[in-house]
């Protein structure tokens, strides 16, 4: 048998290769770590890695907010976030004995709170009919 025989065998390693991301479809370099277009982790290394953890649990977050797909999701934003923004509010009502500090951060993550919740649930809403049957 010929050598070339044996290397034809094989598949030919396409230049042009992407890698898809699972979460938008978007083609990525083979190489990367995240998704150019949606921030999703592609790799391993993506979720395990000391500082991009951090940014793979990132894209969790604007997934569920962006395209939430199941009640269950934004049940799971109301109860993260709401908890989130009642601690604000307490830190606003506190406030006032702590300094203004304090009351500026509570007020901070009060809005980021009712801004997340706002958005997932008016994704969830507004999102295409055929994505119905992924309901649970």
């Amino acid at each position: 048998m010929s050598p070339e025989a044996n290397d034809s065998s094989q598949p030919a390693a396409d230049e042009g290769e992407r890698q898809l991301c699972v979460s938008c479809m978007a083609p990525n370099e083979p190489l990367s770590h995240f998704c150019v277009k949606c921030g999703a982790p592609l790799s391993s290394y993506a979720s395990t890695g000391p500082f991009e953890s951090v940014f793979a649990e990132g894209a969790v977050y604007r997934q569920a907010a962006e395209r939430p797909r199941s009640f269950i999701v934004v049940l799971g934003v109301w109860l993260i976030f709401g908890i989130v923004g009642l601690a604000g509010l307490v830190m606003i009502v506190m406030g006032r004995d702590m300094g203004i500090a304090y009351t500026a951060f509570g007020a901070f993550m009060l809005v980021i709170s009712v801004v997340l919740i706002w958005k997932s649930t008016r994704n969830y809403l507004n999102r295409p009919k055929a994505d119905e049957h992924h309901d649970g």
